[in-house]
């Protein structure tokens, strides 16, 4: 018996080990040479190529990937043959597996837990978001409740974004993990680390669920760090289970499981039952954090805001109301990033882009209304008045780069 068959190449020796209880495949080249295997209940006992012998040149099959293949039975020459050169047998996932150790992890990065199952009744969280803020901690927050499973990714103290929105300010931030019944997990991660998790949350899906029986992956795998990717291989096993391996600018970060908690996996293990693999790059991390700042400046000039609208209450019971209403008309009335209600300033537009605008505008705007009102009080009181106002809200201030707004008034 013998046939001449198509296709790839490892599905079909799989195929004629299952259906034949012996063979022998002669694997064509897509240009010369071939591959032999002799195969009986089950094993790979022998294999041969146009250029050695021996288990090691299995691994062409996987570098040709498709092509032409004859199948037929063993002669009684073959058999006898067998019979006095016996090479131990080989299964295929075994030649498999051993051609799967391209990522060397000589450095693979420690995860710390910050927050281990914590529950949230029993953190101040304001204190905590502070704390996260101050020391510019890069990480992964989860939040747990008996009705759902949440991510918030932090990266150098801010948050970037969580499991269901793009960007989140840390007022978002601190709603979702403000659960009374939640429990709470905070994962310290280096900065490398969380960029490629964060092709997790929000990534650029390269490919999805790719079998592993289709490519030899340790050329693949060497390939695609030749072009020093951020981002992710998500390994899923047959049992349904991931493994997620991480790597930096083409350096292997590091293979964890991390659907409940972040724990190492044995590199050794991790090809054991894999059924697919997904793989996931993450976006400059630039661009993450300039849509961070314009969310979180827009956040802090909104809070400014209403305290510049307290200041402007001081001014307008020491002048009236009406030089103060006529003055932030002329100045501010032209603009369409502001409403005026009264003597009270209002953000039109309350998207991130519009709030970053807006202070801009008001940089450029608020020196002139203030020499307008230091024309009609005099600037003895109206400095001691701006001096007040900086020394209360001085971190506020500072973060948005109004101080020297404030100092140089009449500029």
């Amino acid at each position: 018996m013998e046939k001449t068959v198509g296709g790839n190449f490892v599905e079909i020796l799989k195929k004629a080990q299952v259906e034949m209880k012996e063979g022998k495949i002669e694997f064509l080249g897509p240009t010369e040479g071939s591959v032999s295997v002799i195969f009986a209940e089950g094993d790979i006992l022998h294999v041969d190529s146009t250029w050695s012998t021996g288990t090691d040149e299995l691994q062409r099959i996987y570098e040709w990937q498709t092509g032409t293949c004859v199948i037929s039975a063993l002669t009684p020459e073959e058999k006898k043959t067998l019979e006095t050169k016996w090479q131990s047998s080989e299964t295929l996932d075994a030649v498999k597996r051993e051609t799967r150790g391209a990522f060397s992890l000589e450095h693979p990065v420690a995860v710390e837990p910050l927050l281990q199952d914590f529950k949230r009744k029993s953190l101040d969280l304001d204190a905590f978001l502070a704390e996260i803020k101050k020391n510019q901690y890069s990480g992964d927050a989860r939040i747990t409740t008996p009705h759902d499973h949440k991510h918030i990714l932090f990266y150098q103290g801010l948050p970037l974004f969580s499991t269901d929105r793009v960007s989140i300010t840390v007022r978002e931030a601190h709603e979702i993990m403000n659960t009374d019944d939640s429990t709470l997990n905070f994962y310290l991660l280096s900065d490398e680390l969380a960029h490629a998790y964060a092709s997790v949350l929000q990534g650029e899906r390269v490919w999805e669920g790719l079998s592993v029986t289709m490519l030899h992956l340790d050329k693949m795998l060497n390939k695609l760090m030749e072009k020093n990717p951020t981002g992710h291989l998500c390994i899923l096993k047959e049992n349904g289970d991931r493994h997620y391996c991480f790597f930096f600018q083409g350096t292997p970060l590091g293979i964890y499981e991390i659907d409940k908690h972040w724990k190492p996996v044995d590199i050794a293990t991790v090809w054991e039952d894999a059924k697919q693999v997904d793989y996931y790059l993450s976006a400059e991390m630039e661009s993450f954090l300039s849509k961070a700042e314009e969310i979180h400046t827009s956040a802090d000039f909104t809070k400014f805001i209403a305290l510049w609208n307290d200041l402007l209450e001081v001014i307008a019971k020491k002048l009236g109301k009406k030089p103060v209403e006529k003055s932030l008309e002329k100045k501010f009335g032209g603009t369409n990033m502001y409403a005026l209600e009264g003597i009270r300033l209002q953000l039109a537009d309350e998207a991130p882009e519009s709030g970053f605008n807006a202070l801009e505008t008001f940089k450029l705007t608020v020196p002139g209304f203030l020499k307008e009102m230091e024309s009609i009080v005099g600037s003895s009181w109206l400095n001691d008045q701006l001096q007040n106002f900086q020394e209360r809200n001085d971190d506020i201030i500072s973060r948005l780069s109004l101080t020297e707004v404030f100092s140089q008034k009449g500029g």
